[in-house]
């Protein structure tokens, strides 16, 4: 099984006594040592108590509302729902292998299990598995081209990215990449992939549309997160050994900056305009906000101990 503190990510079994107030949440973070979800506003504050989730928790995906949270547990073969307005677990889909990367659709979940080397669907009414496709070895990130009907999943153990057709839920094509890619951010065009290769601490770039690697760029050391801006116009990337995010320009894939934040920064997420970004600082239990076009560290929140992921909600 997933090392619970070893395996760096991409989250239920109980809830909060009422609901809470979620019109000032802007981001939901999944905290693993903690074993919750809790929420921050776009200025850095605490939005209410966290939901308890269950053990284990690794990865958060937020669905097409921006309100339903999907929240996977390796370790423990769930994926559990999280309702992030009333703060409370709706569903929990027990899955037979090792869920980790999570994205939706209204009707479908796709998530990548780690031990089985699959990418699984799922109802996301019933929680019922309902397709699987073979991939690479120990899949991790995914991510999701809704306008294309196409997933991509980043294979640590192959270095290499999976290309799956979700129409007819088959693998068109893999791409060899750096080693051991872990995250994957897509461009708001679904043009370019770009992919975080741990151990060779680089980027790939990937053409999306002849599904060829067509840039490395070396960005520092253990880059673990990636995202890019809505605009198309910037690619951030958490560096676990540095404590920091690099922000590239994408088009000349050259650093623009770098802002310090916590230790061992993990996941990253985007505001809806692009202009802040949440980063889950693994190693020292906080989430910093991240000013994007400044390329500053606007705060410092705690978090429930542990967090790994980061996902922007509707406000």
């Amino acid at each position: 099984m997933i090392s619970a503190r070893r395996l760096a990510a991409v989250a239920v079994l109980f809830a909060l006594a009422g609901p809470a107030r979620a019109d000032g949440a802007a981001f939901a973070i999944v905290s693993q040592a903690g074993a919750a979800v809790s929420f921050l506003t776009a200025k850095g504050e605490a939005d209410g108590e966290p939901v308890a989730v269950g053990e284990v928790p690794a990865s958060i995906a937020a669905g097409p509302d921006g309100r339903t949270l999907y929240v996977s547990h390796p370790d423990r073969g769930r994926i559990s729902v999280v309702d992030a307005v009333t703060r409370r677990v709706t569903a929990t889909f027990q899955i037979d292998g090792s869920p980790f990367g999570v994205a939706a659709t209204d009707e479908r979940v796709y998530a990548t299990d780690w031990t089985n080397n699959r990418l699984v669907r799922i109802d996301a009414l019933t929680g019922a598995s309902d397709g699987a496709v073979g991939i690479g070895k120990s899949p991790a990130g995914l991510a999701f081209d809704a306008r294309r009907a196409r997933a991509y999943s980043a294979d640590r153990e192959s270095d290499a990215v999976s290309v799956i057709d979700l129409t007819r839920m088959a693998v068109v094509g893999s791409v060899r990449v750096g080693r051991a890619p872990f995250a994957l951010g897509l461009s708001p065009d679904g043009a370019r992939l770009y992919v975080a290769n741990v151990q060779s601490g680089d980027l790939s770039v990937i053409d999306t549309d002849t599904r060829r690697e067509v840039r490395r760029v070396k960005v520092g050391r253990m880059p673990y997160g990636v995202a890019a801006t809505p605009d198309g116009m910037r690619i951030l990337v958490t560096l676990q050994e540095e404590g920091a995010v690099v922000i590239l320009d994408a088009a000349a894939f050259e650093p623009l900056g770098r802002v310090k934040v916590g230790k061992y920064p993990e996941g990253v997420a985007l505001s809806p305009d692009g202009a802040t970004a949440a980063v889950a600082n693994w190693f020292d239990d906080s989430v910093s906000l991240v000013d994007v076009a400044a390329m500053k560290e606007l705060s410092k929140s705690d978090a429930p101990a542990g967090p790994r992921n980061a996902a922007a909600i509707a406000p």
